[in-house]
């Protein structure tokens, strides 16, 4: 803590309040997020059972293997289909009503979802609750993911806006680990009170909600609905030398006038000079939401148990798997920080690829023909793992959110970041949704479809992206204007 609130750069300094809202806001918004990541994989089979029993007693259907797969795929993925929804609504809903003012509705949203969660099982034993629950998570996630690190970036001075952009990430993956703890079963991942740990969350929403009450809106925000003396007085609160806050609102005024060029969708997409940002945008946001972390997140303790595991053991693995992500997630902010962009990226991607190919072979080897001969394999998976998450959040898991801003121009960067973020949510729901049918057909080998993706990760990166490092959008956008015949430099 000290040594956040004395960093000084370029005379920028964190204060006690600044940090207060980056810690709560995190805690009350994007932990929520992270944690119905987390806490859906260790009670999957309590989830299937119970979903298959009340299909059979309220319609007499009784489902097959497959059949209750594709339903649990199903329930999995609805937190997705309602990211796509959350996601095409997030920018008109922060035109309407402010930063602040959509924090306060995701947290009604995440509270009717906690609510749908936990009362699914009572008097009707409802899937259709079940599945309305998460689709109005992920609809509020989606809407969240979109507004806290807008929200941070815009009332932070300039020079900490890398600063407070961290924490979006480690809200989404301190959100996973704490819904991996809640879905313990000495905590409420039992057959009892799985539909508990699902809605559990709602503890960290209520902290959001009451500390939204003494949030200030966005000064950027209000200089954009002509509210200069809302914008002044909000620039008070949140700065500890209050005779700097002139300059920065003449700053901020003259950024807002700028602003006013901005693009359209259809403008971006009809713009021959676009079409490779747009294409590299969009391909690292696919690449880091398929390239298997996903499928880890949701499915890794059946891949556990299928590789030998016992369940309880299972559990631990997944856990430590998700303190692992934390943990690595906070180191590869430093690797960012401190590496060009272009090779950090490969070398993520190509590593990344290269242990899930590992991974793919390793699996096929513990199943159970081959069990017997190989199960000392099954702990080299865990290793194969662990290294997986150690290269993604190297650069793949981080880059996607900021590489966009580095690359565009003003004009067109809302737009084109706008379309990255609903590729994130659709791609995150096609892979997620695909890998359990393709686990039942081919095994261990439905992996490789996240090698495959990875590798085009590193093949795009290698072509296509110019280093972004210590440049200007103004620098990097004209190596990019000639499309599939641009030159790398």
């Amino acid at each position: 803590y000290s040594i956040v609130m004395n960093q000084d750069l370029n005379g920028a300094r964190w204060t006690k309040f600044l940090f207060f809202i980056c810690i709560f806001v995190t805690i009350g918004s994007m932990l929520p997020a992270g944690y119905c990541f987390g806490v859906i994989n260790a009670p999957a089979e309590f989830i299937k059972k119970w979903s298959a029993q009340s299909l059979n007693s309220h319609y007499s259907v009784q489902l097959s293997r497959h059949e209750t797969t594709l339903l649990w795929a199903g329930i999995v993925c609805s937190f997705q289909i309602g990211g796509i929804i959350g996601a095409l609504c997030a920018a008109a809903l922060n035109s309407r009503f402010g930063r602040v003012g959509v924090l306060r509705i995701t947290s009604v949203m995440y509270t009717v979802s906690c609510l749908l969660q936990a009362l699914c099982r009572f008097q009707i034993d409802s899937v259709e609750m079940l599945v309305l629950g998460r689709l109005i998570g992920g609809m509020s996630a989606a809407i969240v993911y979109a507004t806290h690190p807008m929200y941070l970036v815009e009332i932070a001075p300039r020079e900490l806006s890398g600063s407070v952009g961290v924490f979006t990430g480690i809200g989404v993956t301190g959100g996973i680990v704490v819904g991996q703890l809640f879905s313990f079963d000495f905590m409420l991942g039992t057959n009892e009170h799985w539909h508990w740990a699902l809605s559990a969350f709602m503890l960290f929403v209520i902290l959001g909600a009451l500390i939204s009450c003494f949030l200030p809106e966005s000064p950027r925000y209000l200089i954009a609905q002509g509210r200069l003396e809302a914008a002044k007085s909000a620039l008070k609160h949140l700065r500890s030398d209050e005779q700097s806050v002139d300059k920065e609102l003449a700053a901020m005024v003259a950024e807002a006038g700028a602003a006013e060029t901005s693009m359209s969708t259809k403008d971006v997409l009809w713009n021959a000079k676009l079409r490779m940002p747009i294409i590299l945008v969009l391909s690292f946001h696919i690449v880091h939401q398929a390239s298997g972390i996903g499928a880890i997140w949701y499915y890794s303790v059946g891949t556990f148990t299928e590789a030998g595991f016992n369940n309880a053991t299972a559990l631990w693995l997944n856990f430590g798997l998700g303190v692992l992500n934390f943990l690595t997630a906070l180191a590869g902010i430093l690797f960012v920080d401190k590496c060009q962009r272009r090779i950090l990226l490969m070398c993520s991607c190509l590593l990344s690829a290269l242990f899930m190919l590992l991974l793919s072979f390793g699996l096929y080897f513990t199943v159970s023909r081959f069990r017997a001969d190989y199960q000392w394999l099954s702990y080299i998976c865990i290793a194969f793992l662990a290294l997986f998450i150690t290269a993604f959040n190297t650069a793949l898991g981080t880059m996607p959110y900021f590489l966009g801003s580095e690359l565009l121009v003003v004009p067109p960067r809302a737009a084109i970041m706008a379309l990255g973020s609903l590729s994130t949510w659709v791609s995150n729901f096609t892979s997620n949704l695909l890998f359990p049918i393709l686990n039942d057909i081919v095994g261990p080998f439905a992996f490789l479809l996240f090698t495959v993706i990875c590798l085009y990760g590193f093949l795009i990166t290698y072509r296509y992206l110019p280093e972004t490092k210590n440049r200007k959008p103004e620098e990097v956008a004209p190596l990019m204007e000639n499309g599939f015949k641009s030159k790398i430099k």
